[in-house]
């Protein structure tokens, strides 16, 4: 074992060049695939994050569609847990001749803190909160410069009005929003005061209780109460967020699509290669005694080692990458609010999983056919490898191409993704198919065209390159790479 695991490392150093194109291939393929996991998964809980703002724990909203409604138009039911009246305005600030939207809230402060408890910037709790005082979030504070225990001036119904700010709250629970402006917490007396509301809140927010399901909280309501007066809604689309989140994650999938059928021609061009240059030493295991078997397992060692090493590099350098993207997709959320980093375990484990599985599946074709070699070819040198017939390969490239193009034209909905996919892929399938055709095509043109200008020396240029391996996949990697950015 030691004599072979000897010979893998001294094959890898020797070939650094090789070595290094295999392994970058392998480790952005698995950095791609997990930031396609987590971003999708970060998203989704800053966008479930944002959806709660100032419900917190409740799921349900009651509304009254001709006006106010009282908590007292809530019936006791079982499946509710709690159930908090929230009041709502909306007001003016003026600085300098710029106005800024300040949402007012009030609510009855026991019940919001049931269901969203306001967090204050000193990690105090609100007391003594009554007449004219406000709370507002630190982020608009911090912009305007106010402090503790300042005066501000708001436009309420076209009238200035001066509010004492009693605390400054994190920018977060109800004071998170989804559109630009700022809220602002105010006692319920006051409001109602201020916009002469005295038939009760602007809606009911309830939770639900114990293993109670939104859907089913949502049925008990709408049969317990006149559905011609009440309208009862879900505060947060959970099947909207994972639709956004999947819209965010997908570009991400289809790139690292991309970059996994790179590698895969990459690492089994490397590795007819490879096999091409060890037939000697095949020949020689073979020849010892090794079977097929034994063999094709020693040349996938090598192949195994890049996998793991790619996989294993490629997950933290993903961690660093998904870092930098959410930093910019979090700049243009509405006040700019910062996506939390998920690290997605699963798809850590399966981007592994799938760098392992490539770079072992890319080279197991090659290696298998070497090993497969009868010992007295290899040894004598007499190896040839098998052509398939040019019509052939045109025939199915041509197929690949008509179907991939037709593919999206007859999918819909999430299946357009999917079909997208698979018609990249067979058209990156038909490239390869065609393209050693197609270079043997301009091969003879070049022969005619460079002989005119050249001579013999430009005719013999131009006839290399035909059935030339080397010039095929010097070629088809770069034509491939121009599809994808296309």
């Amino acid at each position: 074992m030691k004599i072979i695991l000897k010979y893998i490392l001294t094959n890898i150093q020797e070939r650094k060049v090789r070595t290094a194109v295999m392994l970058l291939s392998i480790l952005l393929s698995a950095m791609l695939l997990f930031v396609s996991f987590s971003i999708g998964v970060s998203y989704e809980s800053a966008q479930r994050k944002m959806a709660r703002g100032m419900a917190g724990s409740a799921t349900v909203s009651v509304q009254n569609v001709t006006g106010g409604i009282y908590a007292g138009d809530i019936p006791t039911l079982p499946v509710i847990q709690t159930k908090a009246g929230i009041l709502e305005g909306t007001s003016l600030y003026h600085e300098n001749g710029y106005y800024e939207t300040v949402d007012l809230l009030a609510a009855d402060i026991d019940a919001l803190n049931q269901i969203n408890k306001p967090r204050l910037r000193n990690g105090g709790e609100i007391t003594n909160f009554v007449g004219y005082q406000i709370i507002l979030p630190d982020r608009f504070t911090s912009k305007y410069g106010i402090e503790k225990g300042d005066t501000i001036t708001l436009q309420i119904g076209g009238s200035p009005i001066d509010f004492e700010v009693l605390e400054i709250a994190a920018y977060d629970t109800v004071f998170l929003r989804h559109t630009r402006g700022a809220t602002a917490l105010l006692p319920l007396e006051t409001l109602k005061e201020i916009l002469g509301q005295d038939n009760g809140y602007s809606e009911i927010l309830i939770e639900a209780a114990g293993h109670t399901t939104t859907n089913d909280l949502i049925s008990e309501l709408r049969n317990a109460l006149d559905t011609e007066k009440y309208r009862v809604s879900e505060i947060v689309n959970e099947m909207q967020i994972a639709a956004d989140a999947r819209q965010k994650s997908m570009p991400f999938f289809l790139i690292s699509f991309f970059s996994l059928t790179m590698s895969i021609f990459i690492i089994y061009s490397s590795y007819k290669v490879i096999t091409l240059d060890r037939l000697p030493v095949i020949g020689t295991f073979r020849s010892i005694g090794a079977t097929k078997k034994a063999v094709t397992r020693i040349l996938l060692l090598e192949s195994l080692f890049y996998g793991c090493i790619g996989g294993l590099i490629g997950i933290p350098v993903g961690i660093f990458v998904l870092k930098a993207i959410l930093q910019g997709m979090g700049k243009t959320l509405s006040q700019g609010i910062e996506i939390p980093v998920i690290i997605s375990l699963p798809g850590a484990f399966l981007s592994f999983t799938v760098a392992v599985t490539v770079s072992l599946l890319s080279a197991w074709l090659p290696v298998r056919r070497a090993s497969r070699l009868p010992i007295k070819d290899v040894v004598l040198g007499t190896v040839e490898e098998r052509h398939i017939p040019h019509p052939l390969m045109v025939g199915i490239g041509t197929i690949l191409f008509a179907i991939s193009v037709f593919l999206p034209h007859l999918a819909s909905g999430n299946m357009l993704y999917l079909a997208g996919g698979f018609s990249l892929l067979g058209l990156i399938a038909a490239t390869i198919l065609v393209i050693p055709i197609f270079t043997n095509i301009l091969s003879g043109v070049f022969e005619r065209f460079y002989g005119a200008i050249a001579g013999n020396e430009g005719r013999i240029a131009a006839r290399n390159m035909k059935d030339n391996k080397n010039t095929t996949q010097n070629v088809t990697p770069a034509f491939v790479g121009r599809k994808e950015n296309a």
